[in-house]
């Protein structure tokens, strides 16, 4: 019959069978029995009558009366029917008394066969009203003690039988009934090991989150009937999330942050399959859920592995529907499948995500190695503000880095060195108007409506923002550096105030080298070079000639009326007029050639590649340069003294010194306030001579 159970219409079968083949197997031993010599006529005929009429009972039953008549209550008609043709063969064969009593007995047992309580007692109880009937007719006809005292034990052999027969069928009906709830769970659990193992290994062949999402879809329509799959990843009640519906298609999907208390939600905090058979019945589930993805209902299931919760999984329908404890239960094994996968996935991602992370703050510490290096490479603040900004942009990985000093007056701040498509930074009035500088940390700005932002570079639309980190070295701020981070840049605190620190430091370095320097090559006065340069540039100057025949020469100079100028107007005035001429010596000398205060009064000048001619014509220039600055200031008008002399072979630098002086001497013995050259031999001469 249609809808009904296939176990169920199978058993069914079988007792027919068994319930045919036993009435026929009944008639042929009634007619065996009547064939029997021995046998009564009386009793043969009622023996033959009684197998016809089970056989025209059998046929008519079990082969023309369709099974659908009667319904579930065939078994007992028939079987009801046979006890009374076996009733008739009672009465047929000699009554209560009749030697085939035992064909009595035989349909009251066939009830075992439905194993029905029910049936026994209804056949059987026909059969008892039938057999007491015949013993109350032969004790009012036949009169006979003994065969009422044999009928009387026939009742209580019946009625035993009966008992018998109603604990066998009982006994057989739970059984059968335990039998068949333990082979609907053994068939459940097959149906549930195998959902989890064709899931497991759709899993398994998964490569990526969209694959592994398809596979859990694929379960679930096969399984439960499912039309759309979503989920959440995570131990908390995230937003973003997943789908894939039955083309296949995997999309991300983001749930209305607006909404509290949702299914999903519910889900996640208890940890429990929350069961909705109606989304209209759900004011926390979003419209867009229900019209964009047509979702109706849906089982909202967590996937927890090893106790903790690694995301959720829903199994939603187009349609309302009532979900079954065997679907909500085929949906929980299909997330206890995913479940270790998820986890797996989820480990995975975090590994290759730290792995980059990783990765990339070993560039980084590549970054500054190289920072380091080229920073001891450079040779002035202007390649270390260069130099600075191109290894910071490199290492960090950013669009853009400029690097900004803050000058020797300390008023201003100004951009040194561009790396990248860098936007023009302003020159900054003040240090400590700059917010990194001023507040001493890690200046950032992300959007637009952050609270504080630069006044000097507004936030830019379109772009990642800018990091700007303080240069402090010695609690004194030396400049900053402005980064423009862009996709994959590198800007932690740690690893960007390491790069500032390591840039200040070198800046701070090389002011205080130069200025070391500068002091200890530089007369303080004059600002020319002092007595220990000139050995150094002697001694270069010297080997040179030596060694490469580069002759130099040398001017020896006296300043004339100095202490005339001291003391008429004051040793302060007198100190002005020494300023006055070493800026005039600045001002004339070559580059190459260097100015050198050797004492209160007395200069010289070194001449590289230079013979005694052209030594002449600068120290005649030098002359009449302060000369025309005596005219314009009468007050500081001073004179010079000066002798010329040039290396040639043979000479030491002390020698050339020496021969300067002489001239010097020569000089200021012929009235002061001339040059004196020494005389040089013609070969030397000639080939030195001309300017």
């Amino acid at each position: 019959m249609p809808g009904r159970d296939p176990l169920e219409a199978a058993y069914e079968r079988r007792i027919r069978l068994a319930s045919e083949v036993a009435t026929w197997g009944i008639a042929a031993i009634l007619v065996a029995s009547a064939a029997l010599p021995t046998t009564p006529s009386l009793s043969r005929l009622g023996l033959l009558f009684t197998a016809a009429l089970l056989g025209a009972f059998s046929i008519l039953w079990f082969h023309i009366i369709p099974e659908r008549i009667f319904g579930p209550l065939r078994f007992t008609i028939g079987t009801a029917l046979t006890q009374v043709v076996a009733g008739l063969l009672l009465m047929l064969t000699g009554g209560s008394g009749s030697p085939y009593f035992v064909f009595f007995l035989f349909p009251t047992l066939a009830t075992t066969f439905a194993m029905r309580v029910a049936s026994t007692l209804v056949v059987g109880a026909i059969g008892l009203v039938a057999l007491v009937a015949l013993i109350i007719g032969d004790g009012v006809f036949a009169d006979s003690p003994e065969l009422f005292q044999l009928g009387a034990v026939r009742v209580s052999a019946f009625i035993a039988v009966i008992a018998m027969t109603a604990l066998i069928a009982r006994t057989m009906q739970e059984a059968r009934t335990a039998l068949r709830q333990r082979s609907n769970e053994l068939a459940s659990q097959n149906v549930e090991l195998e959902v989890s193992h064709s899931t497991a290994l759709a899993i398994a062949r998964s490569r990526d989150l969209g694959e592994l999402l398809r596979a859990v879809f694929d379960a679930a329509s096969t399984a439960i009937g499912a039309q759309r799959v979503f989920f959440f990843e995570g131990a908390e009640a995230s937003e973003r999330g997943w789908t894939v519906g039955g083309e296949g298609a995997f999309q991300s999907f983001d749930a209305d942050r607006r909404l509290r208390d949702s299914p999903r939600q519910r889900a996640m905090r208890t940890r429990r399959t929350i069961v909705v058979n109606d989304m209209t019945d759900e004011p926390m589930v979003g419209e867009r859920v229900k019209t964009s993805f047509g979702v109706a209902s849906g089982l909202f299931v967590p996937l927890i592995h090893r106790g903790g919760l690694v995301g959720l999984v829903a199994f939603t329908d187009t349609k309302a529907r009532t979900w079954t404890a065997r679907e909500v239960r085929l949906a929980e094994i299909i997330a206890e499948s995913v479940a270790p996968s998820v986890a797996s996935f989820l480990a995975i991602e975090e590994v290759r995500e730290e792995r980059e992370v990783l990765a990339g703050r070993m560039k980084v510490l590549e970054g500054m190695n190289q920072l380091v290096e080229a920073l001891a490479l450079a040779q002035d603040e202007a390649t270390t503000g260069q130099v600075a900004a191109r290894a910071v942009a490199q290492g960090f990985r950013l669009i853009a880095s400029t690097t900004l000093f803050v000058d020797p007056s300390v008023a201003l701040l100004e951009p040194v060195g561009i790396a990248g498509a860098a936007r023009v930074h302003p020159v900054v009035n003040g240090p400590t108007n700059c917010p990194a500088i001023r507040s001493g940390r890690v200046f950032q700005v992300t959007a637009a409506t952050d609270a504080v932002i630069c006044p000097y570079m507004p936030f830019s639309e379109g772009s990642g923002g800018y990091v700007c980190v303080p240069l402090l070295a010695g609690g004194e701020p030396m400049g900053a550096m402005f980064m423009e981070p862009t996709v994959g840049s590198v800007v932690e605190d740690t690893f960007v105030r390491a790069a500032a620190d390591r840039v200040a430091l070198s800046l701070a370095n090389r002011r205080v080298l130069e200025t070391a320097q500068r002091q200890a090559t530089t007369d303080g006065l004059t600002g020319l070079s002092n007595r220990h340069l000139l050995r150094e540039q002697l001694r270069l100057l010297q080997s040179l000639a030596t060694r490469h025949g580069q002759p130099y020469s040398v001017i020896a100079f006296d300043v004339d009326g100095l202490k005339q100028v001291n003391d008429t107007f004051g040793h302060e005035m007198g100190d002005l007029a020494l300023r006055s001429f070493a800026n005039i010596v600045r001002k004339t000398i070559r580059t190459s050639d260097i100015g050198v205060r050797t004492g209160g009064d007395e200069f010289l000048i070194l001449i590289p590649l230079g013979g005694l001619e052209q030594a002449r014509i600068l120290a005649e220039r030098l002359r009449d340069a302060l000369a025309a600055q005596g005219r314009a200031e009468p007050h500081t008008a001073v004179t010079v003294s000066a002798g010329v002399a040039a290396w040639r072979t043979g000479r030491s630098a002390e020698q050339v010194l020496e021969a300067a002086d002489e001239m010097l001497y020569a000089a200021k013995r012929a009235g002061r306030d001339q040059v004196a050259v020494e005389t040089a031999p013609a070969a030397a001469e000639s080939g030195t001579s001309s300017p």
